[in-house]
């Protein structure tokens, strides 16, 4: 998958990938923490059969996208604008935003932020605070010394280019192998920044400013992100619907591509896209 680079709105390069077929209708796919792009292979080839075009882009910090030692770089607004000037770059109007996971805490981001720039939302096994640490702000003070201390004396290492998805198809929520790949290829300063500023989200005002038709979609094995929260977003965000998967996991994307195209198939003809 051979894609190209363009200078974000702070001078990071990022990388994305395009599928344009006959059409104005396109899909922005927006991979989760550790992730890259080439995790929305089989989605993206179902719908550019469908005459539907696409466009993924590796999120800075993971794939071949720019990576930085200041941890600012890696605030949640940053991630919004670059899809932002992405959008910009290639003249996309009125695109459905795609996010899993952390992706999918972008896409939210993005959504409330630039509310112009997107015709609706699917958002996939997310959430809009770190479930495990709920509301206690002592587990919260505890989770970011621990990550700024791992910032101080982890070493920079990471594997370069993008992740071999295949290997991981089937796999558990917490699956060493598949958790070790997505740290090595983000690099590990890189996941424990991003990861810090995990610990501080709370973006619940951020679900009231949402207004465009949201497709809320959750495995209901899900351990990471559980069926409950997907149940919040649903009744937090005005013009939204929940499709819960049957016996799928957090890594939906993965394991379950057939239900998942279903789903957001039948969205897009609610709204008519």
């Amino acid at each position: 998958m051979s894609g190209k680079y363009f200078t974000s709105f702070d001078g990071a390069k990022i990388y994305y990938h395009k599928t344009e077929k006959d059409t104005q209708k396109w899909l922005i796919f927006v991979h989760g923490l550790g992730g890259d792009l080439t995790a929305w292979k089989k989605e993206r080839s179902h719908f550019s059969k469908l005459g539907i075009s696409s466009l993924a882009l590796d999120l800075r910090g993971h794939g071949l996208s720019a990576r930085s030692e200041d941890k600012d770089f890696y605030k949640f607004e940053n991630f919004a604008k670059d899809l932002l000037s992405l959008l910009e770059k290639e003249g996309i109007k009125n695109p459905v935003i795609v996010g899993h996971c952390f992706g999918g805490i972008v896409s939210m981001y993005f959504q409330a932020q630039f509310p112009q720039f997107s015709k609706a939302l699917v958002l996939i096994d997310t959430s809009f605070k770190p479930p495990f640490l709920g509301d206690h702000f002592m587990a919260r003070t505890i989770y970011d010394h621990f990550f700024k201390l791992l910032l101080k004396i982890a070493p920079n290492i990471q594997k370069k280019g993008h992740a071999d998805y295949e290997k991981f198809v089937g796999t558990s929520d917490i699956n060493i192998r598949r958790l070790t790949s997505d740290i090595l290829h983000t690099s590990l300063r890189s996941y424990f920044m991003i990861s810090d500023q995990l610990t501080n989200l709370d973006a619940r005002t951020l679900l009231d400013k949402i207004t465009v038709p949201t497709l809320v979609v959750e495995g209901t094995k899900d351990t990471i992100f559980p069926p409950y929260i997907a149940e919040y977003l649903h009744s937090r965000i005005k013009n939204s619907e929940l499709d819960l998967i049957e016996g799928a996991n957090h890594i939906l994307v993965l394991n379950n591509p057939l239900q998942l195209e279903e789903s957001i198939e039948g969205f897009l003809r609610k709204i008519n896209f």
